[in-house]
Formats: C-alpha cells, sequence, structure tokens
C-alpha cells in the first residue's frame, strides 16, 4: 500500500482550488498589455470597435483577434442595439480581482519591506494608486526622520484632517509654533483610544494640546473609543500614511497625491471624526 505524504496531500487540494483552465485564463490576461487596455476602456462602457481601436495602438487585425478571444471566454459580448462591445457580468468581475491583483503586485514592488505591514484591507481604492508615491525616508537611521517630513509639511499648510493611531509629537509642536509666529493652518485631528491615553496621562503632552485648543478657541484634537490601522494626514493635497516599522523604531511614510487616495483620506478621516468626541471632553476627572 502506497501511504501519500500529508504535505503532498495539502498541495495537492491547494492545488485542485485552482483548476488548470482557470490558470490558464489568468495567463491569456497577463500575456497581454491590449487585452488589459480593452479591458479597461470596456469596464467604462460599452464602446464600437473603432472608439477601441483609436483608444489603443494595436492594429486592426490584433484588436479582431483580441475581441474575439474576449468574447468566446464570455468576458465581452456584442450590443444588441449598436453591436458595440461591452464587459459581461463575468468579465466585470474578471476585471476588477484582475486589477485588484496588479495593484497589490505593484506596490509590492514599490514598496517591498512594507506593503505586509499596510492596512489594506481598510483602504478602498486601488492599490495601484499608491505605486508613484514616496516611501518617505523609509531607509533612515533616524527613527524620527519620517514623521519630520510630516511635520514640516504642516508648517506650510493651509489645512490639516488626520487621523492618527501612530503617534509622534513632532506635528503638534510644528502646529504651535506655526501659531506662535501669528500663523494659523486649520487642522482637525482624531486620536484613536491608544494615542487618547497618551495625551491625557503625559502632562507635557496634555499641557501642549490644550495651549493650542486655548489660541485658536476652537477644538481641534478629537477623541475615538476605538483603534485605527494606520494614521492618515491629509495635508493640503497630499496624504500621509503612516504604520510602525517593523522590528525597529520609528516609522514608515507613504506620501501620495493621487486623487483617489485624497478622497478616500477625507471620507475615512470625517467617518471617523463624526463618531469622536472633543478630547477636552475625556480630560475631564482625568488628573
Amino acid at each position: 500500500m502506497t501511504v501519500e505524504n500529508p504535505g503532498q496531500q495539502t498541495r495537492g487540494r491547494e492545488r485542485d482550488q485552482f483548476p488548470e483552465q482557470a490558470v490558464e485564463s489568468v495567463a491569456f490576461l497577463a500575456r497581454s498589455e491590449h487585452r488589459l487596455r480593452v479591458l479597461d476602456l470596456l469596464s467604462d462602457g460599452a464602446r464600437s470597435r473603432d472608439e477601441i481601436l483609436d483608444r489603443t495602438d494595436a492594429t486592426r487585425v490584433t484588436l479582431s483577434r483580441i475581441l474575439g478571444d474576449l468574447e468566446d471566454r464570455g468576458f465581452a459580448r456584442r450590443t444588441s442595439v449598436d453591436r458595440a462591445y461591452e464587459l459581461t457580468t463575468f468579465g466585470e468581475l474578471v476585471h476588477r480581482d484582475f486589477t485588484e491583483l496588479l495593484g497589490t503586485m505593484s506596490v509590492g514592488k514599490a514598496y517591498p519591506d512594507l506593503v505586509s505591514r499596510l492596512p489594506t484591507d481598510w483602504f478602498d481604492f486601488d492599490l495601484q494608486c499608491l505605486v508613484d508615491g514616496e516611501h518617505v525616508h523609509g531607509e533612515s537611521a533616524d527613527p524620527l526622520a519620517a514623521a519630520r517630513v510630516v511635520a514640516n509639511a504642516l508648517s506650510d499648510a493651509r489645512s490639516c484632517e488626520s487621523l492618527v493611531g501612530t503617534f509622534t509629537s513632532l506635528p503638534m509642536y510644528a502646529h504651535e509654533q506655526e501659531l506662535e509666529q501669528g500663523t494659523d493652518s486649520e487642522v482637525r485631528v482624531v486620536f484613536d483610544s491608544a494615542v487618547t491615553a497618551t495625551m491625557l496621562r503625559d502632562p507635557s503632552l496634555r499641557a501642549r494640546w490644550q495651549h493650542i485648543e486655548s489660541v485658536t478657541e476652537s477644538t481641534v484634537y478629537y477623541s475615538l473609543d476605538e483603534q485605527i490601522p494606520c494614521t492618515v494626514d491629509r495635508i493640503d493635497e497630499t496624504v500621509f500614511l503612516t504604520v510602525d516599522r517593523d522590528q525597529r523604531d520609528g516609522f514608515d511614510i507613504i506620501s501620495c497625491t493621487h486623487p483617489d487616495v485624497l478622497a478616500w483620506a477625507d471620507r475615512v478621516v470625517g467617518e471617523y471624526r463624526s463618531r469622536a468626541v472633543p478630547l477636552s471632553e475625556r480630560a475631564d476627572g482625568v488628573e
């Protein structure tokens, strides 16, 4: 009797989860930028053959073959009215998932040591939006180098909306110095539960944020009863995403100006701030 190795059994079951035909279909898309380009175009709505041809650098013969292949695989179909091409429901799902995969691979290439620490499930934008961003001082020996970049951006900013789960006091110091110089940007900061505890228990930090609010005569700092996956700073037209470094002191930060990331930051910070309370309310009764 032949006894199979348990590991071989497990690997066999894993392969069975991805039939050869499915793997081949993924390879079919990955092998051709033209196919991906046509899927992207059709994801925005039905298009005629000539419209697709004008938006690609494929020859007419190549495009005919691509469209035929997409139809044969059930990704696209001809409309009944003007015979334009459109994605099927299956094609829409394939395009969505394949685009997500490409985004993940692109970000993994751009930030190989950082991607595993990004809360990608929290992001509702295409990860590929981060590819053209910048890994701010990711290799610096100074653990506060990246935080200084954010603080400097705040010093020159017109507005700042922040959701803070990875604490550094440098942006608060930068805001205080700005007030002392007679300038004041529009700043609203939401601390998660862990950072809130630090802000209330540290006498120096508590005096600092209370001083800032007394000078501005407004609520600047808010508090949440929950933790957040990473810090989000929306400073003017740039978003900074901050996570703790892996087994080292300091932070890793990605800065990005992509419109989809800016819109996401506006939305997520606004949603959390709607659930937050002024930090000053938490301070009552805390010695």
